[in-house]
């Protein structure tokens, strides 16, 4: 009882006064419901279709059309039905029933339509819409919660515009449609996620803005207008990083910035589309740099495959949407993230604070982790995320489940339930320079830990050299991606293709007094590339006891 009061202090701590006013407020409106039947005034056509991102191969085959048009809908890898009262599915996770609600698979339906002109795609499009007012017309539970409505209005416009004349030429379930988003887009600005702020926020008023745009409320868009740009400038950091720190969620905001843009450069507004444009531009680099030639979405802080669109199609929607063309560069500064390049090998270092102090929700205890990747395919990764409910939430958010060290047995930082954090992580720092990176950082507890990677040519081999400095116990873990395992060799280490296979990637020297264990199954070998997908890898475990002196680990390819 004493510690889950000290870490509701330690989490409390770190909030903005504006957020605990809004918490109370919250709790004293809980219940209220939303106004449900209402008339839209007259509205225009939002372009937010964008044919590199809805269109795109890799996105749509997250969805079988064929399954939708059946009735049934596949969501973070599980199956599941959009029907009944308020779409409640009792079996299912909390964040599988949001997804259900952002009506996202809605979106190939419109895919399909474009590609082949069949009437039936349009018609199953228009029946889930009516289903979903139907069954949620007491405006309550998770189809009225302010961030579901945020990214299904989204959903909806794309839909709309993919459907093209189709729609417009149905005009009286056009009528019920709008009526029933502008119901939504009211009580979505009464109920804005101040308390929360991050990712939810923006997302809010990215769809009040969209919804400005779409049924004509001057006075509302100049509002919300301002309201982006603040965010904009509060969440993408100097180095053009979101400041959540997760490179999934990077990709979905820079999505929303597109969607945006593409209308406002319909509009005579071009300063804000060119404050746009220049945020665009700096998230792109970014993510070129930091997730390009890692063969996936790199698994730090609550990012997983899956939920963001495709690295490839947010590039050439920036080329052909935007003109854009990015550029590289190793270091993120601001954000913690800084990168090394040998021919054919990349590590992306982690170094950075878990933030933003007052919205940690989605932070690990990843401090001085890293992930390599050899000819962009994966090769040690972190275990991602996997879930936001459930047994494994708080393994993966663990120090443990990162390739990282684990000091006297102590997590880095207090995350606790599912989106919370007490205790954190400070005095952080890092560094990078042609062939190093190397950071350094205090846990929660106060136990130091600096480390050193070199990535350099050493006789026509490749090596890779991790050096950590620890006062107390230390455990460095490394965790191999799916298709490679491990081989022990007396003190070496050889990691190989999985089965028959006996070619080796590389090998792994470790110093003489360390204990060396292989992991091949139970929690600790838990991966998770994407939400809902949970499979077992191998994870080498390295033991030493740390005096302040240099400890090495050698890793050579080839």
């Amino acid at each position: 009882m004493l510690k889950k009061i000290e870490n509701y202090y330690w989490t409390l701590k770190y909030l903005k006064k504006s957020q605990l006013y809004y918490l109370l407020k919250n709790r004293l409106k809980r219940g209220k419901k939303a106004i449900v039947r209402v008339k839209a005034p007259k509205t225009s056509v939002l372009p937010l279709w964008i044919e590199e991102l809805d269109e795109n191969k890799e996105y749509l085959v997250r969805f079988s059309v064929e399954e939708i048009l059946k009735g049934n809908v596949t969501l973070l890898h599980e199956r599941g039905k959009p029907e009944g009262k308020n779409w409640e599915n009792p079996g299912k996770s909390h964040l599988w029933n949001f997804n259900l609600h952002y009506l996202e698979f809605l979106i190939p339906l419109a895919a399909a339509y474009k590609e082949e002109a069949d009437a039936r795609y349009y018609r199953c499009f228009r029946r889930y819409c009516r289903r979903w007012i139907q069954d949620n017309e007491d405006g309550s539970k998770d189809g009225w919660h302010p961030y579901t409505i945020s990214l299904r209005l989204a959903n909806l416009w794309i839909c709309l515009s993919g459907f093209g004349e189709i729609v417009q030429m149905d005009m009286e379930f056009l009528q019920e449609l709008e009526d029933s988003m502008y119901a939504q887009y009211l009580h979505l600005q009464k109920t804005l996620e101040r308390h929360l702020l991050g990712n939810h926020y923006f997302e809010n008023i990215k769809a009040v803005l969209l919804g400005a745009l779409y049924f004509q409320e001057t006075e509302v868009y100049q509002k919300y207008r301002k309201l982006l740009q603040n965010e904009i400038k509060e969440q993408i950091l100097v180095d053009g990083v979101h400041y959540e720190r997760s490179l999934m969620y990077h990709k979905i905001i820079l999505e929303d910035l597109m969607r945006v843009a593409r209308v406002v450069m319909e509009t005579d507004d071009a300063p804000f589309y060119k404050e746009l444009w220049d945020t665009i531009k700096k998230m792109i680099n970014a993510l070129y740099s930091i997730e390009g030639d890692m063969g996936h979405t790199p698994l730090f802080n609550d990012a997983g495959d899956g939920v963001a669109r495709p690295y490839e199609s947010l590039f050439c929607a920036a080329l052909y949407g935007f003109t854009i063309l990015p550029e590289w560069r190793p270091t993120f500064k601001e954000a913690g993230y800084y990168c090394l390049e040998n021919n054919n090998l990349k590590l992306i270092f982690d170094a950075g604070e878990i933030a933003p102090d007052y919205m940690p929700g989605h932070g690990h205890c990843d401090g001085l982790s890293f992930e390599l990747s050899i000819a962009k395919v994966p090769l040690f990764v972190n275990a991602g995320t996997g879930q936001y409910q459930g047994p494994l939430r708080a393994y993966f958010r663990s120090t443990a489940a990162h390739n990282t060290v684990v000091v006297d047995g102590e997590e880095q930082s207090e995350c606790w339930g599912e989106h919370r954090v007490g205790k954190r992580i400070r005095k952080v720092s890092g560094s990078c320079g042609e062939d190093w990176v190397k950071g350094s950082l205090t846990s929660c507890t106060r136990k130091r830990h600096s480390r050193k990677i070199t990535l350099k040519e050493v006789d026509e081999r490749h090596t890779l050299t991790i050096l950590d400095k620890v006062q107390g116990h230390a455990k460095a873990y490394l965790h191999l991606a799916p298709g490679f395992e491990y081989r022990q060799i007396g003190k070496h280490i050889v990691v190989k293709f999985a089965g028959r296979d006996l070619r080796r990637i590389c090998e792994i020297k470790v110093e003489k007094n360390d204990q060396v264990t292989i992991h091949r199954e139970g929690t600790l070998c838990s991966y998770a590339p994407e939400f809902g997908k949970i499979e077992q890898i191998q994870v080498l475990e390295i033991a030493w006891d740390g005096r302040d002196k240099a400890h090495k680990i050698e890793i050579k390819f080839g």
